[in-house]
């Protein structure tokens, strides 16, 4: 039996004309096993009232209740909750359309899988004049992305016995209820599926939140109320910040604990000017170690070829009296290779991959990272790394339409779409030259491929870490400098090239995290 949808519309003084529309995409639909429950929260516009009961007399499946007295949005919304009787919950704004074969598509995706809870589906924005623009491709589920921003939002579909068991919409949410019902839902069940595909049109009115943030302050309130009730539910320790000027959310998770974390350098001695200045760049990577790093209990260990510079391995010593350890890599140059000799050599439980072209900017840098770690399903964590002159080197990896580090050489003072830039995220991999990881995680997967010696290993252990379940995150909140192929020229072998397309095919070319094209 294909399930039937409850369209839960609260409805209080609609602009005549974007209702309209939004009736006559309801009855556009594709798929005619639908409910629809409008309630009118006492407009004042004659019009609703007797257009409402217009529809509820021409069609058995429209169910309308009048309140009688004006309670907001909440209220109107749970009272349509009650007149639900479908399977499951579709939330539509009295302004809004959805797209011909959104039910369609929803019910073939749950056809797919009968125990789904809960689906979201891509947008975009519409006008007055109805032109569509600002189209969200959103990634798959991604629930750190989500304490950020509710990046699922439009079009939301919930078994109603599931939005029913957690209590329905709560009041003191107002301008963030949807948030706030869906991060309670999603703390229930793990039964979460992405449709890409643009089932909802968003109408921008004036005063609307479509056009921009600012116009209901308030919502960002209770987004960031939302927000940090769901931590504490969890039992996560987090205070939550406004990033502004984006109403965007930032999760600063406290330490439970410090544990020893292993910094791996791997390095040859290159010489490089740097800022101007001819500069030994591990040298000059394990200073601003010790120089900016606020975390205590680290220690470095500096991976060396057998020819590299017995002054500079003094140099290290001097500059590191305390923290340093330098092991000999006497064989033929694999990054790989050299990476894994520096993890074995360390017992600690998380351990930073560290290119030697590196420079520390953020003091706090092992703190942040190490706090998305604490969650165990956490295998790596990225930083924003950044180039000499100040643009982006890399903000994590994306595969659309390559393997490749996102946004590079954009400026740091960009936005991003929808805010990528400026909130951390799941994403498809974080590059070597700068990653913090699980290490039980890292066993598990095998480390790094000693078949990728110099390209498309840190690319490898990726997937491999997707493949186990885990998730990668990708923080802006901590910044380092990469001076890119400083130490090593940036290439890629063909046999290479061929070894990464050949283990884990159109993964490469596709990116489910990041959409953009």
């Amino acid at each position: 039996m294909r399930p039937q949808f409850s369209i839960i519309t609260p409805v209080f003084n609609p602009p005549h004309g974007a209702f309209e529309q939004c009736i006559k995409s309801v009855y556009a639909q594709t798929n005619k096993n639908w409910q629809w429950c409008l309630v009118d929260d006492k407009s004042t516009d004659e019009y609703v009232a007797t257009r409402l009961k217009q529809l509820q007399v021409l069609d058995k499946r429209i169910v309308v209740y009048f309140r009688s007295e004006n309670g907001g949005i909440i209220e109107a919304s749970n009272d349509a909750l009650s007149l639900a009787t479908g399977e499951f919950v579709v939330l539509l704004d009295n302004d809004d359309e959805l797209h011909t074969d959104a039910l369609a598509d929803v019910a073939a995706r749950i056809e797919l899988d009968p125990k789904i809870d809960y689906i979201y589906t891509d947008e975009d924005k519409i006008t007055v004049d109805g032109e569509h623009y600002d189209e969200f491709k959103k990634p798959k589920w991604s629930p750190e992305r989500l304490l950020a921003h509710n990046y699922c939002s439009h079009l939301s579909v919930i078994r109603r016995e599931l939005v029913n068991a957690v209590g329905r919409f709560r009041r003191g949410f107002e301008g963030s209820q949807d948030y706030d019902l869906i991060l309670r839902v999603v703390e229930k069940t793990s039964r979460i599926a992405h449709i890409p595909k643009v089932l909802y049109h968003w109408r921008s009115v004036p005063g609307s939140v479509s056009i921009a943030a600012n116009e209901k302050p308030y919502a960002l309130i209770s987004a960031t109320k939302a927000v940090t009730e769901h931590l504490q539910r969890k039992n996560i320790d987090a205070e939550v910040e406004e990033v502004k000027p984006y109403a965007l959310s930032r999760v600063k998770r406290r330490l439970k604990q410090s544990p020893r974390i292993s910094i791996i350098i791997p390095t040859c001695g290159t010489k490089k000017s740097l800022f101007g200045v001819d500069t030994c760049l591990v040298v000059n990577a394990v200073e601003s170690i010790e120089r900016k790093t606020s975390y205590k209990n680290y220690e470095i260990i500096v991976v060396a070829d057998a020819h590299t510079p017995p002054e500079i391995l003094s140099e290290l010593q001097r500059v590191s009296p305390l923290n340093l350890r330098i092991v000999n890599y006497e064989k033929e140059f694999n990054f790989s290779d050299k990476c894994n000799l520096g993890v074995v050599t360390s017992d600690a439980p998380f351990f930073m991959l560290l290119n030697d072209d590196t420079e520390v900017i953020s003091e706090d840098w092992l703190e942040v990272m190490l706090s998305y770690l604490q969650e165990p399903d956490v295998a790596a964590v990225g930083p924003m790394l950044l180039l000499e002159d100040g643009r982006i080197q890399s903000a994590g990896h994306s595969h659309t339409p390559y393997p490749h580090n996102f946004y590079n050489g954009r400026s740091i003072d960009e936005l991003g779409e929808l805010g990528i830039l400026k909130v951390a995220r799941e994403c498809a991999g974080v590059t070597g030259a700068c990653m913090m990881v699980r290490r039980n995680a890292y066993f598990e997967v095998g480390g790094l491929s000693k078949s990728f010696p110099l390209s498309f290993n840190d690319v490898d252990l990726s997937f491999k870490f997707l493949d186990r379940g885990y998730r990668i995150i990708w923080t802006p909140f901590v910044r380092l400098f990469h001076f890119e192929t400083a130490s090593r020229p940036n290439f890629s072998t063909q046999k290479e090239v061929e070894l990464v397309t050949n283990r884990w095919g159109n993964r490469i070319y596709s990116d489910e995290y990041c959409r953009i094209e």
